[in-house]
C-alpha cells in the first residue's frame, strides 16, 4: 500500500506471528503488574465493598446462583463475578483487596493485550499508542484497580470484535469464531446480566453493518437474541428457586425495568457525551474530533461502493479499522443514552475504541482536523508530567485549606513525575525518529498518569473514605462488653455494607430509621448513628419533652462523615 501524504509511516515493520505473540503476552503481563501492584493491604471502599461482602458470604456459606448479603440473595447481579473472586480467594481462605481485584486486573490486562493484538495487524505503532491511551483513560485505570463488572464486559466486547475481525481474514468461512462469540456472550450474561449480551452484540452488528455484511448481522443477531431470551428465562427460573416470586420481581426490576426508566433522578440523554469528557479523559475528548474526521474520510467508500467494493480488500486498512472503531464508540454512546439509568462505568466497553481513535491521529494526519488533534495531543502528552506535578501541589494546598488529614508520599511522587518529564523531553532529540519520539512521549505520559493514580488519588480516596478504624473501635467495644448492634438511618446497601466488609465473621445488625423504634428494641445495645441524624434525633426528643441520649461511648470518622456510638442499657425515656 502506498503511504498517502501526511500519513506517518509506521516505524515498526510488521512483526512475525511469533514476535507478535511475545509482544502481546508482554503487554498483558505489564498490564497485570500495573493493575495489581500495591493492593494487598488496602481497605475496601466505595462500590467494591459490596462485592467483597458477596465473596466473603460465598466463602463462608458456599456457592450460590446469586450473591448474598445478610444471608439473603441480592438481585442486581448473577454470581459469576463473585465466583471468580471466591476462586482467587480459596487458596488463602480469606478475601482481601488483592484476591478480590485480581479477576478485574486480569480482565483489564487481557483488554490491553487484545487491543494491541487487534491493531498491530494494521500498525504496531498504532497498537502501542492505543494501549498507552487506554492507560491514560481515567475511568479505565481506576476501574482496572477495583472490582468492576463493566471492565470484564469491556474485555468480552473487545474479544468478540477480535473474533469477528479474525473471521473476516479467513480464506474459507468457519463457524468457530461465531461459536466462540456465543460462548463469550454466555459468559457476559453470567457476569453482567442482559447488558452482557446486548452491548457486545451491538458492537458486532455495527462491525458487520459498516462492512456491508448484512447477512452476518442476522447470523449473529438472531442467535444472540435467542441466547438472551434463553439466559433470561433460565435466570428467572433460578431466581424463583433461590428466593421465590418476590425475588423474581426484584431481579426483573433491578436488571431491566429499573434501568430502562421510572427513575425520579433520571439523567439527561446527553449525559455520556458531556460527563465523559472528564471521566474518560484523555481518550474520549480526543476521540470525538477524530471520529468526525474518520467518518468524513470514509464517506466516499460508502457513497460509491457496492457490497463487494466495500469489503476489507477495498478499504485503506487503517481507515477501515478506524471507521469500525468509530461505529463501536457511537453505538455504545447512543445506545446507553436511551435508558434513564446512567453511570460513568457503563461506558467502559467503549474504551478500546476511544483509545484507538485517539491514537489514530498519530498515524494519519490527512486533513487539518486530524493534524490539529495530533499536534494538541502530542503537546498535552509532552507536558502531562509537569501538569501532574502542579496537580500534586494543588491537592496538598486543597487538603490543608479544608483541614483534610491526607498523607501521601509526595517526595517519591514528585521525583517520579520529574523523571517522567525528563524522559519525555529527552525524546525530542533529533536522533529520535518521529514515530519513536511519539512512543516515548506517550509511554512517559502513561507512566506518569499511573503513578499519580497509585501514589496520590488512591491514598487520598482511601483515607477520606476510610471506615476500618471506626469499625475496629466499635467491634472492640462489643468484644469487651457484648451487645447487639443497631444501625440508625444507615442504608442496607450503602454505609451498612461498608461496615459489614470491615467485620470479621458474621454480621447481623438491626436496622431502624425512626425514633419511635427505639422503644421496640431489646436492651442493652450499641446504637450507631451519624452526627446529622443524632442532632435531628436530639431535636425531636427535646420537642417531645424527653431527655437527651447519654454521652456517646465513641465518636469517629466513618466512610464520609462523623458518626457516634451510644451504649444504651435501657430504652431512653
Amino acid at each position: 500500500m502506498n503511504t498517502p501524504a501526511n500519513v506517518a509511516p509506521s516505524p515498526w515493520p510488521a512483526a512475525t506471528d511469533g514476535r507478535l505473540q511475545r509482544e502481546t503476552i508482554a503487554v498483558a503481563l505489564v498490564g497485570l503488574l500495573l493493575f495489581s501492584f500495591g493492593l494487598w493491604d488496602q481497605e475496601f471502599v466505595g462500590f467494591e465493598t459490596r462485592f467483597a461482602v458477596f465473596a466473603r458470604q460465598m466463602l463462608q456459606h458456599g456457592v450460590s446462583v446469586f450473591p448474598k448479603t445478610y444471608g439473603m440473595p441480592y438481585p442486581d447481579y448473577p454470581a459469576a463475578s463473585t465466583l471468580l473472586i471466591w476462586l482467587t480467594s480459596l487458596s488463602l481462605g480469606e478475601v482481601n483487596k488483592f484476591t478480590a481485584i485480581l479477576p478485574t486486573a486480569v480482565a483489564s490486562a487481557l483488554n490491553l493485550a487484545l487491543t494491541y493484538r487487534l491493531l498491530s495487524k494494521v500498525s504496531r505503532q498504532w497498537a502501542f499508542l492505543a494501549v498507552c491511551f487506554e492507560l491514560l483513560t481515567a475511568t479505565f485505570l481506576v476501574e482496572a484497580r477495583s472490582i468492576s463488572l463493566d471492565q470484564m464486559l469491556a474485555t468480552i466486547t473487545v474479544a468478540c470484535f477480535v473474533l469477528a475481525y479474525r473471521r473476516d481474514g479467513m480464506v474459507t468461512s468457519s463457524g468457530r469464531p461465531l461459536l466462540g462469540s456465543l460462548v463469550l456472550l454466555v459468559f457476559g450474561f453470567a457476569i453482567r446480566g442482559p447488558m452482557g449480551i446486548i452491548i457486545p452484540v451491538g458492537v458486532l452488528c455495527s462491525y458487520y453493518a459498516l462492512s456491508y455484511q448484512w447477512r452476518e448481522v442476522f447470523r449473529i443477531g438472531l442467535p444472540a437474541l435467542a441466547l438472551l431470551i434463553a439466559c433470561w428465562f433460565a435466570l428467572l427460573f433460578l431466581a424463583r428457586i433461590e428466593g421465590g416470586e418476590a425475588f423474581v420481581s426484584d431481579v426483573v426490576r433491578m436488571q431491566v425495568t429499573g434501568r430502562l426508566g421510572g427513575n425520579d433522578d433520571a439523567l439527561p440523554r446527553y449525559y455520556y457525551l458531556v460527563n465523559s469528557l472528564a471521566n474518560f479523559a484523555v481518550s474520549f475528548p480526543a476521540a470525538l474530533p477524530v471520529t468526525v474526521a474518520v467518518l468524513a474520510a470514509s464517506l466516499p467508500y460508502f457513497r460509491h461502493s457496492s457490497r463487494r467494493s466495500a469489503s476489507a480488500t477495498a478499504w485503506d486498512p487503517a481507515l477501515r479499522m478506524a471507521t469500525l472503531m468509530a461505529g463501536w464508540l457511537l453505538l455504545i454512546l447512543i445506545g446507553l443514552s436511551i435508558p434513564e439509568t446512567k453511570k460513568a462505568r457503563y461506558l467502559l466497553p467503549a474504551v478500546p475504541a476511544m483509545a484507538a481513535l485517539a491514537a489514530y491521529a498519530f498515524i494519519d494526519q490527512r486533513g487539518k482536523l486530524l493534524l490539529v488533534v495530533y499536534q494538541l495531543l502530542r503537546t498535552l502528552l509532552l507536558v502531562l508530567p509537569t501538569a501532574l506535578i502542579a496537580l500534586l501541589f494543588f491537592a496538598q494546598q486543597y487538603a490543608r485549606r479544608h483541614g483534610l488529614d491526607v498523607q501521601v508520599e509526595a517526595p517519591l511522587l514528585l521525583g517520579s513525575l520529574a523523571a517522567c518529564q525528563l524522559l519525555s523531553l529527552t525524546s525530542l532529540r533529533r536522533s529520535f525518529a518521529p514515530g519513536r519520539r511519539d512512543r516515548w512521549i506517550a509511554a512517559a505520559a502513561a507512566l506518569a498518569f499511573w503513578l499519580t493514580n497509585v501514589c496520590l488519588r488512591e491514598p487520598a480516596e482511601l483515607q477520606i473514605h476510610s471506615a476500618r478504624p471506626f469499625v475496629q473501635a466499635v467491634e472492640e467495644m462489643r468484644r469487651q462488653k457484648p451487645a447487639p448492634l443497631v444501625l440508625y438511618g444507615l442504608n442496607r446497601d450503602g454505609p451498612a455494607i461498608v461496615y459489614h466488609v470491615n467485620v470479621e465473621g458474621e454480621f447481623t445488625p438491626q436496622f431502624i430509621d425512626r425514633a419511635q423504634q427505639l422503644t421496640e428494641l431489646h436492651y442493652p445495645l450499641y446504637l450507631v448513628i451519624s452526627d446529622r441524624n443524632s442532632s435531628a434525633l436530639a431535636s425531636a426528643r427535646a420537642a417531645e419533652g424527653r431527655p437527651a441520649l447519654p454521652a456517646a461511648a465513641y465518636r469517629g470518622w466513618f466512610r464520609d462523615g462523623e458518626y457516634r456510638v451510644y451504649y444504651l442499657e435501657q430504652p431512653p425515656d
